[in-house]
């Protein structure tokens, strides 16, 4: 069987996600089941000590005049990825939010209030863990994941007929329409195993095969995805 794998992500990401998969020997599926689409932010609070951002697309939506505003204050943001898209320096990088937190307890002063960048679906961890320290964050939302809408049939001729050997799952949205698609195509979801970036991303697809990756990122994601082959040559 072709390895096919199913990229979910929105553009411009799941094209260089595809690109990834070719260099690795797989063959993708381009099918993004959201859309990033900006949001007019509100206004900014008088007093802001810190800015943070989980995701780089805070900073791909985000309008210039806000983020020169923001210029002068230190920046600390969740990945790799977020800190490139921020086009400026950081202070702090961590692996995820969980991470970010207690990286900031030693570096922000006693009641800071901190600024998040963030979108409107977010997890509220960065958040309650910054409360938990004595700090107030106001949340500013500058981007939306919205659900793509396909034409009658159009999921189908871009599924194909061949089952997928893999399908990539970055979001809980995303996994919970892809667990609505896989239910409705059951031969093409059958031999899959669905590599979720976090636990909250295969919260939808509950019954299904289930791959975690072991970082919150597409590193980890395409570690798994080595995983299974590494397996598959075991056994054969």
């Amino acid at each position: 069987m072709a390895r096919r794998v199913l990229v979910t992500r929105p553009e411009p990401g799941a094209s260089a996600t595809a690109a990834r998969l070719i260099e690795r020997g797989y063959e993708p599926v381009v099918l993004p089941l959201t859309q990033i689409v900006a949001l007019e932010p509100i206004a900014l609070p008088e007093r802001i000590d810190a800015v943070v951002a989980t995701s780089a697309n805070a900073f791909r939506h985000a309008p210039a005049s806000l983020m020169e505003k923001l210029r002068h204050l230190p920046l600390h943001v969740v990945g790799a990825k977020t800190a490139e898209a921020a086009g400026r320096e950081v202070a702090s990088v961590a692996p995820d939010a969980r991470a970010l937190a207690q990286m900031l307890s030693g570096r922000l002063v006693a009641a800071s209030h901190v600024l998040h960048l963030t979108g409107r679906v977010r997890r509220p961890e960065l958040r309650l863990a910054l409360e938990a320290q004595g700090h107030r964050v106001t949340e500013i939302e500058l981007y939306d994941a919205r659900a793509t809408e396909f034409a009658a049939g159009e999921t189908g001729t871009k599924l194909g007929s061949e089952p997928f050997w893999a399908a990539l799952v970055y979001s809980q949205r995303g996994g919970e329409i892809l667990g609505r698609i896989a239910a409705k195509a059951p031969s093409s979801f059958q031999p899959t195993v669905f590599v979720c970036i976090s636990a909250e991303a295969a919260a939808g697809l509950a019954g299904r095969r289930i791959g975690l990756a072991a970082t919150p990122d597409e590193a980890g994601m395409m570690a798994k995805l080595a995983e299974r082959d590494q397996s598959a040559a075991a056994s054969g």
